[in-house]
């Protein structure tokens, strides 16, 4: 990470540097973010409400191997970037080593055990009687391509720490734009229907992995393969620095479960159909803010490796401004011109047109909260506590967000369903303020 140690004090050079990182994070995360939403949309536009439900109940399966890929591959990123901050290279390759081979096997063993037991996993879901066909059909043939699709992400984040953030952005943009070429061939002309987005969803990290693996092979740069000795007291400690970064993914994923139990408890298909379209809007809102998170974590993690605390200050702080200009200017546009992005998925369906938009308005109002608090809990995570970052991380996802979804149903209707998630993310963000104050803004400069 030479460009990173040749960085002054001055605050401009930092800018251009956290820019460097974060743009291609971003890109690279939205580019990522196609995977789900291109199979949403043709699965909308092609095959209708009761497909777009299937789909909807799927997407958890999709959020919670990618937390497990990054519980892997950040945790060992988090101590790659430590360990060349303080300048062993050697030991930040051997991290490598492990958490790619730790990476493989978990993959493999996941995908093999859906397979067998798709049908109770598909049921676990929320899927109904009268969409599980499809969501097992959907789920089938995401499953047995699921190894690519974790590895794929895996590889992003270590070449990320490895100083390479533009090939990352450079082989999700090959990856995404893979499959929205493949979702169309296998559901226009092959007519595949759902089998056809999952296949193309399967495929499409193939190509990011053909795009980054010869950097590895051909070792041009510190990380590259090499034979290392097992050992599980790194790998644990991989896994612990891991955790918050798989905790804010995984977030997402019991958000959505949660959220699809509550609107088949009270909503039913047509709730779900919404609630794909809004998911669909989120994953773009939500991979913004990750994006950038992950794009600044090599940075963050190196200079506290270098023991340079106010510079990370600096980057958090402005992680933080931009996730709010972001988050705010955003929830404009959905409030005012909310009904074009619905329309794209819903078509003529005037029905769930309405109950899309009305749902967008009460889903996002807290949307620059949910960046600060993505922001705090991963720049936690990047300068070691990551106990802290779990707490926020589950407070948004779990153990605020349950008892209000299962609450505020009773008095508000379906809108109690919307309205719980930016009501939990705000109060998250008086937890994670405490944090920030605490760790972060008052270290020492």
């Amino acid at each position: 990470m030479d460009n990173v140690c040749e960085v002054t004090n001055n605050k401009k050079s930092l800018l251009r540097l956290f820019l460097s990182y974060a743009i291609p994070g971003i890109a690279g995360l939205l580019f990522n973010s196609m995977y789900i939403l291109v199979d949403g949309l043709f699965v909308a536009r092609i095959l209708g409400r009761e497909a777009l439900a299937a789909v909807t109940v799927g997407v958890p399966v999709v959020e919670v191997l990618l937390a497990l890929s990054m519980l892997i591959s950040v945790g060992a990123g988090v101590l790659i970037s430590n360990s060349n901050g303080a300048g062993d290279t050697k030991e930040g390759r051997r991290i490598f080593n492990l958490s790619f081979r730790l990476l493989m096997a978990t993959s493999i063993i996941i995908a093999g055990l859906s397979l067998i037991f798709i049908y109770p996993l598909s049921s676990f879901l929320g899927a109904t009687p009268d969409i599980i066909d499809l969501v097992v059909e959907y789920l089938r043939y995401f499953f047995a391509f699921s190894p690519a699709f974790m590895l794929s992400y895996g590889m992003c984040t270590w070449l990320r720490n490895d100083s390479k953030p533009s090939l990352v952005m450079i082989a999700q943009i090959v990856g995404a734009l893979s499959n929205i070429i493949l979702d169309w061939y296998f559901m226009v002309p092959l007519e595949m229907g759902l089998a056809g987005a999952a296949l193309a969803t399967g495929l499409g990290p193939v190509f990011s992995i053909l795009i980054m693996l010869p950097h590895f092979l051909r070792k041009k740069g510190n990380l590259y393969f090499q034979k290392v000795k097992l050992d599980i007291a790194t790998i644990l400690l991989t896994i612990k620095r891991g955790i918050p970064s798989f905790m804010m993914e995984f977030a997402l994923g019991i958000t959505t479960l949660i959220c699809n139990i509550a609107i088949g408890i009270h909503m039913g298909s047509l709730g779900f159909a919404a609630y794909g379209i809004v998911g669909y809007i989120a994953l773009i809102a939500t991979s913004i803010f990750l994006g950038m998170a992950e794009g600044s974590q090599p940075l963050i993690s190196f200079f506290h490796g270098a023991e340079e605390d106010s510079k990370i200050k600096d980057i958090i702080n402005i992680s933080l401004i931009i996730s709010t200009v972001i988050g705010t200017v955003t929830y404009f546009l959905l409030y005012n011109f909310g009904k074009y992005p619905v329309s794209v998925f819903a078509g003529k369906d005037i029905d769930l047109i309405n109950t899309s938009v009305n749902a967008v308005i009460y889903y996002f109002p807290a949307l620059f909260i949910s960046g600060i608090n993505i922001v705090i809990a991963s720049g936690l995570q990047s300068i070691g506590h990551w106990r802290e970052s779990v707490v926020i991380s589950l407070c948004r996802s779990l153990i605020l967000l349950l008892p209000l979804l299962f609450v505020l149903p009773t008095f508000l209707g379906n809108n109690g369903v919307w309205v719980s998630v930016p009501i939990a993310e705000v109060l998250t963000a008086f937890i994670a303020y405490f944090f920030l104050k605490k760790f972060i803004l008052n270290a020492k400069a």
